[in-house]
Parts: C-alpha cells; structure tokens; sequence
C-alpha cells in the first residue's frame, strides 16, 4: 500500500499508472504455454470473470498463447484497454487455473474502473495460488481501499506479512492505516519488528513510546464510510477521536449500531463498554456482556472496562486485578491503565506494590514529557533523544533505547559529547535474544493476576456521597475596583500593545491579601512588570490599604520599592513576629519585605540569606519541616537566557508570541529553612529527592495526604504536576532528615485520566464535595480540558472531571487562577476561573480574550455553568485574566473576588448576591482567622469542622493558593440561614485539638491556640444585605 492509497489522495490517477505500467512490465516474458486440451469444461456462472461480464467465445484453437499475449500487450502499450480485456478472457476460458492470467486480466479491469471484477479477480489468483507474489496481495489492498474497504485492506496486509515475513514497505503502510483507524495495537506489532530490524525512523519510534497519543484520521474514515457505507466499522476510528474530547455520549450513540451491525468487531465492542461506564449507564453492561465477541478478551480495553465497573462497585480487588490483565497486555505502556491499578493497589492496601507501579509510571511520564520536548525542539535536539534512549533503558526497552540512541546521533542541535559511546554501550547489550520488554512490573504484574479474584460482575449497592442542597440565591458581582480606589493594572512594556510579548510577559502578574496594619481589613499587595526580566527596571509593585472598604495606594509610604519584573506575591509571617511580611518572586531576584509593625516595612534580603536569580513564578511562606519556623518554597518555570532572548511570531499577523515553554530548560524549584534567626538556608539539595524538574506555574499547600506534615502540590507547564509529600518532619528535624518526596504519580495528580501531562496553571484546592478532605482542581491550555481531582481516599485522586461535567465547557478556554469559595454562604461551594490566551493567534474558534466562568453544583452532585449575563457585566466581557484571589474587601461576610489581567486594569468583583426577593440577604457566615502558637504562627494545615444545624463542613487553611496570588487567610464557613456554630473543632499543626461551642453567624473570630475561648473580631456590616 503506498501513502496516497492510505491517503485516498490521488488513488485513482495513481492506480491507473500503476496497472498500465504493470502490464507494459509483466506481460512481456511471459511463458508460452501449450494449448489447452481440446475439450474445455466451460466456467460455471459463479466463477468469478463471467459474474460480472457477458459470455465470451473461446479464443481460436490456432493462436499460440504467446500470441494472445502479445495482443493483449500491444492494445495495453495503445490505451485500447477493452481489446486487451477481450483477449485475455478470451485466453481465461481457455486455462481458468491460470493465476497469471486472472493477475493480467484483475490489471486491465482495474485500468477500465472495474474495480470489484478486478478485487475478485485478484481474490481469484490467491485462490488458486496462495503463494502469490507481493505485487497481487498490495494491489488487491489499493484496490479494497479505493473502494472504501480498509479493514480488508488491513486483513490483506496482515496475510501478505504473514506469506513474506521480511517485508519493510508493506509494514509501514500497515502500521499508517491501521492508525488512521484507530487500530493502534495492530501498528505496534508492526512497529515493533520494524525497530527489532533496524527501521525504526523516528516517526514510528514517536508512536512506539506514545501508543494512545496517536490520534485517528477523522477525514479518512469519514471517506470510506462514505464509498463504502455498508461497512460502519470506520465509526470506530471517530468514536476514538470523541473519546479524546471526553464526548462519551456522541461515542455510545456512533457505536451502539455499529457493534449491531459488526457484532464480532472488537475494538467498537469495547470503547463502547467503555461509554457506558464513562456515562454510568452501568444497567446497559448486562446487555453488552451478553454481546461479547469471543475474543474480546484479549483486548486490554476489555479488561480496563471490568477493572473500571469493579471499582464503580468497590470491589477492588477484582478492579486490581482486571487492571493488572489490562497491563501485560500493553507491556506496561499505558500510564491511564497503571493510574487506574496504582489507585485500586492502594485501596487494598497493596501499597508496596502500588509504589512499584507508580515508579514504573513516573518513568513513563518522563517518557512523555521527553518526547513531547524533542517534538517541541523541532526534532533537532541530540541531548532530548538520548534522553529518550536512557528513559526507555530504565524501563527495560532496549530495543527502543538503542533505536532513540541510534536516531540521536543524527540530530544537529545540543550535542552530546559522549553520544557515540553511549549508543554502543547499549547496542551491545542487544542480542537476538533480548526480550522487547524486560520491565520486572512484568512479572509483578502476572503474580498479582494469580492471586488476585476475577471480576465477578455482580452489581451492588453503592453509597453515594453527600447530598447536595442548594440555596435559591441568585449570585451577582459588580466590579467596583474603580470606585473602591483599587486603580492599578499589573502593566505590560508599553511597546507590546503593537508588537505582541514575549512568553515571560504572557504570564502576568499576581497579587496577595494582606492585613498589614492588623485593622481587620484585607488589604491588597498589586505586582507590576513593565520592565525588562532579571533587571530592576520596572515599576514598583504597588501596595492599597484597604480603609473601610475602599482602597488607598500606600505603596510610597509603606516603603514598598521593588522594581524587579513581578510574577507572584505572597504573605506570610515569616519571622513570627505578629506582622505579616511580603515575599516577591521575580524573573529576577526575590525580594523579603519584613512588616515593621509601624506600617512600613524593609527590603531584609540580603538580611535573611535570600540568593541568586530565576524566573520564579508563585512562592509561599509555611513550615515545612514542623521545626515551628517558617520555611519558603519558590515555584520556577524556565532556565537561562534564552526565553529572554528567543523570539516567536505569529505566521497570520508577525507579531510577537509566546514560545512554547518547552523549548527552554526547565528551572528546579527551591526550599529554603528557616533558622530560627530571621535567616534562610537553601536547602534544595538536601530536602528535594530527585525528580524531573518541572515549569512551575501554580502552587498550593496544606495538608493534602494521609501522612504528617505539609504537602507542596506545584502545576507544571507541559509536563506532569509534582506534589511533594515530606518525610522526616519534627522539631528535632536535621536537614539530612527532612525529604521532600515527589509523590503525584503515586497519588493520582501528575497528569490527567487520560494519563496526559497538560499545560497547567492555576490551582484550586478545597472540599467542594463536602465528603471532608480535599479535591484539587487545576486550570489548562485551550483545546484541554481543566482536570478535576477528587480526593476518593484519603491521599489518592482520581480524575473526575467528565464525571461531574466540568471537562467539555473548559476544552476552548485557556484558564488561569481558580478558586472554590461559597459565593451564597449556603456550605456549598462554587468554583469560578479567569480565563484568557497567552498569544492572539488570530484563529476563530480560539478566542484570545475570553470570558471568566462560575460553575455551580446541583443537586446531584454535577457541575453546571451559570449565565453569564446573571452574574454581571464582568462575566458578559471578554478579558486576558490571569491571578484570582479571594477575600471579604467590604467585611459584609460574603466572599469577594480579586482578577488581575494583561492589558487591563486589575478588577474587584464585590459579591451583590441575592435570596428570594431582589433586596434579601443570602446566607449567613462565620469567619475564622487563625493564630497557631505551639507552631509556626500562620498555622498553615490547620484543620476546621464546623457543624451548623444537620450539616457539618470541613475546611482547612492552606496557601500557596493557586497561580501567582496570595488569598485572605481567613476560613469563612458558609452556614444558610443557622443562627450558629454549635460546634468548631480545630486540629492544629502541632497535634493538638480544642472544640469551642456557639460562635454566632455573622461575626468573625480570631482562635488563637490553647485560648479557652474564640475572640471576637466584629460583627458582618449590615447583617450581610447588599451594598
């Protein structure tokens, strides 16, 4: 099968050129045979010349058959095709066993357009001979796909492989249509001898190492349905391309006919096994049980479908098991597969086995990330390829190790310097007897098979979670930033508004929440940009006291002088000393400014042992090591010069746009300790285990998992999410101790359901499901889906974002800061995310400003988009957002937002929601701000239940909060119309637990750690009505 045949381009014009020159070259030569007996059965009306064309008479007795021939040769050599078909079916009566005349005859039918005489005539020479040359078998397969018909293409493929194993060129046309089918595992094998022998180009390694990234071709299978609409079979490969989007439904409604029709088609069989419990219709998986083909089993889609039922009934041991199947039969290739088996391990308490899972799919994950990079670097990059090379070898690949290593040495750009002595190291290694995959999960996986119970397929009760009851509040926003006296935009050089930016202008700039004068109300620290990176050319970050609700710029007066290129700002209190101090992350150097108490505060620096620069985007100040001394943890994105240096445009308009992140190193994130002194010692080294380092954009922490101490969760751009657990923490804690190990694999939240490391930002952590611990959201690029983890035991995620219905309204947006905060104070909360493109690409269905949106749960537990236009004009633009924070700027008890842009003034939405009538307040709320004293100050993890009438809340007091900001530290606990707390639990960081009782809705109250009562910091203004 050649490319345009694959293709459906040029086929007919191709084929054409392809016969005529077949029978100007074989033709000749060809042998003289004698005559047939006299006597000559005459071909039944079933064969197959005479089913398709009207009876011929016998060719003279007197003419050789070299002359027949000859004739044939010279009416082909004139174009007189019709002469040439008479001839030799003339010839054909004549000798009908001759297979070389059905070959010559198939040729001339198919140069006439006769293309089903000419595939039965080629079906005829391999009737009768079998061991037909190479030359019938591709024809035969041009011709099926000409006609629409490429899964008989594929069977001839496969058959031709089969008669003449050394092949090269009919593989790779195999392994090209079969993919554009969607059938990938028929692609693997092919690729796989192809690699084994040498052919490996990179093209195919790329799919051999990223199996379930190739996507079908939609335009080809639309094509062949079309020609040939009585095989849907081609539904398949669109229905995969559905099920890349997350549409389920459009998936179950494309292949419920299909595996009618098809009934023994398995791939069709399975991925629609798959919608059904993507959509829990798991009452149809009876009926498709009953359906199962017979070698269903033998799919590895058909065993992740039984693992994701036994799991949908808790029982997991059976879903460990169905996944462990699904596994060897993907070699260990599928990091969804493993993602799902690590989570079922775990629920079993197979936690050994499920570490050695989850280092096999950390690798993998690398795997992706490398490739993706090398892809990103215009397949130039020598050091990535060996990268590739030396990741395959850790996972027991050594063919492909050696063809990555081989292909590497080809590559022009960032040479290796011992590239050719590492490619011999491992092509030595190499033997003919050296497995394809000798990765030990192997064998690991197979014990577990063995001991682990089938899935029984027996339906069982299943608890839900918390009901959701929702108030009839009608949520409204008004952007009062301008009247307030918040006027500050995080402002870019003044030359990009006509030349575009540059990728570190695209990220704009964040913003914290500060109560720096300890008045009780939030003030707001505002980054500024419009400068040059790693230099102090920019304005400075601005500072606004917040006075009585309205907002005064202080900056001046505050001594806050910062001139760095802004990304991220944080608030802490970094020195326990009662004062909350600012901390600047710059593409630069970082800056400490320590609150004076007297309302200004001081650049302490080089005081605290702050050092070098980078592009650092969020930070965050907290104790890490549980030594009561805060601790500081710098997110980074990229390293070098070269973002700073390298441009990127728009081929549409030639204007300035972001380069993709991947085309730069990556910068390590750092930690630094505090000393007790005031100072800080980088303790990167000593704390961080090895990883691959990551593009840091967003940032949260608190206490995420089961284990003691401080988790460190960080967004990466374009490759998968880190979350750093600690080990060792204490107050006895030597730094050669402490470890900060990087668990996300381990835990469900490195990359998507789909196993996919996404684009991600900004990051919203919370209780939004209300079931008690934390669910993390994170926001993506557009054309992706923002994921959403649910936390479904403690310290295990699991994507759920189809499943609550927040994957497809966020696939066009390119998303930013998040936050889950309760808009209405009805204990539920709601999620809301700015949204806006890093580049103006001048496409129509990617917008580049775009609108925020504000989802809300209903009852069933699913996530629903609310209207823009009930929400306020903010929500009815379109914007470039980026930072989103959350506080209460007007003290009335309802949750308010804060929206930082690119080319726009920053935006204060001050909550106006409503109940019932217009002028009715919504729900009341208590607000907690927290003081730890038996641990560091801020009290970050500090853990809240709080039960008010029959519903009890948890709510946990991280930071780090999300991408580039700084949010209030301030627990509000939404209560609906209760008049009262009966009761507050808190855990502090330290171990210790104290319950108060009666905290009256409407106020807000301070809880210092080990006071016998909560002090009252003020009443909500107006009872909490609208402004």
């Amino acid at each position: 099968m050649s490319d345009d045949a694959v293709g459906m381009r040029g086929f007919d014009a191709f084929a054409r050129t392809l016969l005529s020159l077949f029978l100007l070259l074989h033709l000749t030569g060809c042998s003289d045979s004698p005559p047939p007996p006299a006597t000559v059965q005459t071909p039944s009306k079933n064969s197959s010349p005479n089913k398709l064309e009207p009876q011929l008479e016998s060719a003279p007795a007197t003419q050789t058959s070299k002359e027949r021939i000859e004739q044939a040769l010279q009416a082909a050599s004139d174009n007189d095709w019709p002469t040439a078909n008479r001839i030799l079916r003339q010839h054909l009566l004549l000798e009908p066993q001759d297979a070389r005349l059905h070959e010559l005859l198939a040729g001339v039918a198919a140069q006439q357009r006769k293309t089903e005489l000419a595939i039965e005539l080629y079906q005829g020479v391999l009737a009768i001979n079998d061991d037909a040359s190479i030359a019938v078998r591709e024809r035969l397969a041009q011709l099926m796909m000409a006609s629409g018909r490429p899964f008989e293409t594929i069977a001839i493929g496969q058959a031709l492989i089969d008669k003449h194993p050394s092949v090269i060129e009919p593989r790779f046309a195999l392994t090209g249509l079969a993919s554009m089918l969607g059938l990938e595992s028929i692609a693997i094998e092919q690729l796989k001898w192809l690699a084994q022998h040498n052919h490996g180009d990179h093209e195919s390694l790329t799919v051999l190492a990223q199996p379930t990234q190739v996507e079908p071709d939609g335009e080809l299978c639309q094509e062949v349905l079309k020609r040939y609409p009585s095989d849907q079979r081609a539904q398949y490969g669109l229905a995969k391309l559905d099920a890349l989007k997350m549409k389920w439904r459009e998936v179950a409604e494309r292949l419920e006919p299909v595996i009618e029709l098809h009934p023994r088609f398995v791939p069709a069989y399975v991925l629609y096994g798959r919608a059904l419990i993507e959509l829990g219709k798991t009452d149809s998986l009876d009926d498709w049980r009953r359906k199962e083909p017979d070698e269903a089993r033998m799919s590895s889609e058909y065993w992740v479908v039984a693992g994701l039922w036994a799991a949908g009934q808790n029982d997991h041991q059976s879903a460990a098991r169905a996944f462990c199947e699904a596994a060897v039969r993907e070699d260990a290739n599928h990091s969804e597969t493993l993602t799902y088996l690590i989570a079922s391990l775990r629920q079993i308490g197979h936690d050994a086995e499920a570490e050695l899972v989850s280092a096999h799919n950390a690798k993998l994950a690398a795997l992706h990330d490398a490739t993706k990079t090398l892809y990103e670097r215009e397949t130039r990059s020598q050091k990535v390829a060996m990268q590739v090379a030396d990741i395959m070898g850790q996972l027991g690949r050594s063919w492909e190790a050696e063809a990555w290593a081989r292909f590497s040495l080809t590559l022009p750009d960032e040479h290796v310097s011992n590239a050719q002595k590492r490619y011999l190291a491992i092509r030595d290694q190499l033997s003919p007897d050296t497995p394809w995959n000798a990765s030990p999960i192997i064998p690991e996986l197979q014990r577990q098979i063995a001991e682990l119970p089938a899935v029984a397929w027996t339906k069982k009760s299943t608890s839900s979670g918390p009901r959701i009851t929702r108030s009839n509040a009608k949520l409204r926003f008004s952007d009062s930033a301008q009247q307030l006296g918040l006027k500050h935009t995080t402002s870019l050089a003044p030359e990009t508004t006509k030349q575009g930016h540059w990728i570190f202008q695209s990220n704009g700039g964040g913003a914290a929440v500060i109560d720096f004068d300890l008045d009780g109300w939030p003030d707001l620290a505002m980054a500024d940009l419009n400068g040059h990176p790693m230099k102090d050319d920019s304005d400075t970050d601005r500072l606004f006291r917040n006075i009585a609700g309205s907002f005064l710029d202080v900056t001046r007066l505050t001594s806050i002088n910062d001139n760095g290129f802004t990304q991220g700002i944080t608030a802490g209190d970094y020195n326990d000393d009662g004062f909350p101090d600012l901390m600047i992350g710059n593409i630069g150097r970082n800056r400490m400014f320590r609150n004076n108490g007297d309302g200004t505060f001081e650049d302490v620096t080089e005081q605290v042992g702050l050092i070098g620069e980078r592009w650092t985007t969020s930070l965050v100040i907290a104790d890490f090591n549980a030594d009561g001394h805060a601790d500081l943890f710098e997110t980074n994105y990229c390293g070098g010069k070269r973002p700073f240096e390298k441009e990127c445009r728009s081929r549409s308009t030639g204007q300035l746009v972001a380069c993709t992140p991947m085309d730069f190193e990556a910068e390590p994130d750092r930690v630094w300790a505090g000393r007790g002194d005031g100072r800080f010692a980088d303790v990167t080294d000593d704390w961080m285990t090895l990883s691959s380092p990551g593009r840091g954009l967003g940032l949260v922490v608190g206490k995420l998992d089961e284990s003691p101490g401080l988790d460190v969760y960080v967004a990466n751009d374009m490759s998968a999410n880190h979350l750093w657990s600690p080990t060792g923490a204490g107050k006895q804690t030597s730094d050669e101790l402490m470890r900060l190990n990087e668990t996300a694999t381990a835990r469900g939240v490195a990359v998507s359901g789909q196993s996919l490391s996404q684009a991600s930002m900004g990051i919203a952590v919370g209780d939004p499901d209300s079931d008690g611990d934390l669910d993390l959201f994170v926001t993506h690029f557009a054309e992706d889906h923002n994921t959403y983890y649910e936390q479904v035991s403690r310290g295990l995620w699991v994507d759920h974002s189809y499943r609550v219905g927040l994957s497809e309204p966020s696939i066009m947006m390119l998303a930013f800061g998040t936050q889950w905060a309760d808009f209405d104070n009805d204990g539920v909360a709601e999620l809301i995310v700015a949204n806006g493109h890093v580049s103006d690409l001048d496409r129509e269905d990617v917008a580049y400003r775009m609108p925020p949106q504000l989802f809300q749960q209903t009852s069933e537990s699913k996530w629903e988009e609310m209207p823009a236009k009930e929400l306020g004009d903010y929500f009815t633009s379109n914007h470039l957002g980026r930072a989103l924070l959350t506080l209460d700027a007007n003290r009335d008890g309802l949750n308010d937002v804060a929206i930082t842009h690119l080319y726009e003034p920053v935006s204060l939405l001050i909550n106006q929601s409503t109940s019932g009538s217009k002028m009715q307040p919504v729900g009341r709320s208590v607000g907690l701000v927290l003081v730890a004293s038996k641990s560091q100050r801020d009290a970050i993890g500090a853990e809240v239940r709080a039960t008010a009438g029959n519903r009890t809340s948890y709510a946990q007091l991280t930071a780090g909060d999300g991408y580039l900001s700084s949010n209030q530290r301030r627990i509000p606990i939404g209560m609906g119309t209760e008049p009262e707390l009966q009761s507050v639990t808190i855990d502090w960081p330290s171990g210790g637990q104290q319950t108060f009782k009666s905290l009256l809705a409407g106020h807000d109250y301070l809880i210092a750690e080990g006071d016998a009562e909560p002090f009252e910091l003020f009443q909500h203004l107006a009872g909490e009505s609208v402004k």
